[in-house]
Order: C-alpha cells, then structure tokens, then sequence
C-alpha cells in the first residue's frame, strides 16, 4: 500500500460517530489519527532505507569460467568439473563461450552438466573481426549459427569483443565495424538476444576512442555493453566516465581488482574503488549482471584453492553491491 493511500485510510477510519461516544473529545481522536499518519511515514521511510540498502541477488551474479584455462572453451568433461567448482563457491551462474552451441549435441551436453551442478549461463562471450565487410560476415555467419542454437538453451545475452589487429583501426574501419554490430545486434535481436561489446585496454587508446565510436555510432536498442572494469582501468581510462557515459546500455559488468598493478587472486579491496562504481550503479538504476572474471598475472600470489578464491569474491560482490 502506499503511503498516501495508507493516510487516507487512517484519516478515514478516524471519523468517530460521537452520538455512540457521547464523552469522547473531538479532537481527541484526530489527534490521534494524524500521530498514527506520522508513524506511518516513519516505517515507511525505514522500511524504504532498509530496501536501498538490501543487496543484489545472486541470480544477478556469475563466475566466468575464463580463470579455468583453455579446456573451459569446450563443452568437454573438464568443463563439468569446472561448473561443480563454481557451484561449490555458492555461484548460481556461470559465464562461458557461445562455441558451446556449435551443435545441438554439445548444446543438450551443456545442459545436462548445468542442470547437475544447479547453474545456469545466460551470457557467453564470442569474438571475430567487424573491423571489415568480410571479416563481419565471417563473425556474424558463425555467432548467429551458433546463437540460433543457445537461444533454444536459455542464453540472453551474446558478449562479444571485436578482435583488436595490432594498431589502431582507421577511421574508415570503425564505421565499418558499427556498422556490423549493428547488423548483428539486429539479427540477435529477432531472436530475442542481446549483443554486449565487451572490451580490453586496446579499445581505450586515444582517450578511449574505438569505445566511444561504437557507443555514439551503434542503435542503442540493438547493441549494448558488458563493461570490464579494470581493462579499462589497464587502459589508463576512468571507468566510472565510460560506465556514466553508456548507463542503462551496460547490461554486464566484468569484475577483478588489483593491488599495484598486479591483479589479485580473488576480487575485493584493491586499485580500483568499487564503491564509486557502486554509486554509479545506484544512480543509473543497474538491471544487468555481475561477472566475477578472475585473472592471474604473472606475478600474482595465489595462496588459496580457486574454489575459495571464488567464493571470497562472490562475498566481496554481495558486500560492495546493491
């Protein structure tokens, strides 16, 4: 019930008949009443508080299955493994390649191996050129091949990551390229997909450039993003500037921290201040999902089982976020 509704319904109940309460003040009773009205408001200021500061879901957060190496590309046995290692950490979803669905076959193996492990994945990650007309064909032939077959299987979003080519890309082939995603976000779109472009620290070059073109020159209601954070961060860009500037377009976030320049063997407390993000998150109004994507540099400690470092990170998301 809402609020005003809720004081119409005190103020009403507060009309006494004084002919069957012949000793009863006037005003007694309306006094009362407006005191109730202000308790009211006062449980539902609460009671709003309490709700802001609930955290997010765990339906909302995934464990990329990039921290398990090369095997976790394929909808092989290793990969059950790996799902049971994400289930084990307390994860509900998990985020993995759209080359699982190169088959209806490999597609009902995947499904079998979520359905044991209690998870589901309703992003994968794709690459392939777009920077070409040819190049786009080939990328947007196999992803829609392939997301014909996911989208049977319960996949929502595509995150895909234009291939970088070694320099940066002319002018010429960024129009190119927003134009494919464009092509392809429409395609995956009839099939009830979204089209996320995720990016590295190449696309951050130059104040960010290759981003903001594909951000200011794609529909906004065929391509959106999935933000990783501290690429951005690596690309010495603000990603709270890139996540301000694209705002209810970011559907997926991916999440790591580092101290030093050094990534971390599990997400928390680091280079990176998450509680801007947060803030940046609230004022936006953020539906989409948390991806804990970890990442080991060469010099990076690990002392704990991946499974712990999981689980540490899913704690880390549920304390920063809501």
């Amino acid at each position: 019930m809402s609020l005003l509704a809720s004081i119409e319904e005190v103020f009403q109940s507060s009309q006494v008949d004084h002919a069957d309460h012949p000793t009863l003040p006037g005003r007694f009773s309306f006094t009362n009443r407006i005191i109730e009205c202000l308790l009211i408001f006062s449980l539902c200021h609460f009671l709003s508080y309490e709700g802001a500061a609930m955290t997010i879901p765990e339906s909302k957060i995934a464990a990329q299955l990039y921290i398990f190496g090369g095997d976790a590309v394929k909808a092989g046995e290793p990969l059950n493994g790996y799902l049971k290692v994400a289930h084990d950490a307390g994860y509900q979803l998990v985020q993995g390649w759209l080359s699982y669905f190169e088959s209806e076959e490999l597609a009902v193996k995947l499904d079998g191996y979520l359905a044991a492990h209690q998870l589901s994945m309703p992003c994968a990650y794709a690459g392939g050129g777009m920077h070409t007309r040819e190049a786009g064909d080939e990328a947007i032939h196999t992803i829609l091949s392939q997301a014909r077959i996911a989208s049977r299987h319960g996949l929502k979003i595509i995150v895909h990551n234009p291939d970088p080519i070694g320099r940066k890309k002319t002018d010429e082939e960024l129009a190119i390229q927003a134009q494919n995603l464009n092509r392809l976000g429409t395609e995956l779109s009839k099939l009830g997909l979204q089209l996320a472009v995720h990016q590295h620290d190449v696309e951050m070059q130059d104040g960010a450039r290759e981003w903001y073109h594909i951000l200011e020159h794609t529909d906004p209601a065929k391509v959106f993003f999935c933000l990783d954070t501290h690429w951005v961060l690596r690309g010495k860009q603000d990603p709270c500037r890139l996540l301000e500037s694209a705002g209810k377009r970011v559907v997926d976030l991916h999440l790591r921290n580092s101290k030093d320049g050094i990534w971390m063997e599990d997400f928390g407390l680091g280079d990176l201040d998450y509680q801007k993000i947060q803030a940046i998150l609230e004022r936006i109004d953020y539906q989409g999902y948390y991806t804990v994507e970890l990442a080991y540099d060469p010099q990076t400690q690990v002392t704990r089982s991946l499974e712990e470092n999981l689980r540490r990170s899913l704690g880390f998301v549920l304390n920063t976020f809501r």
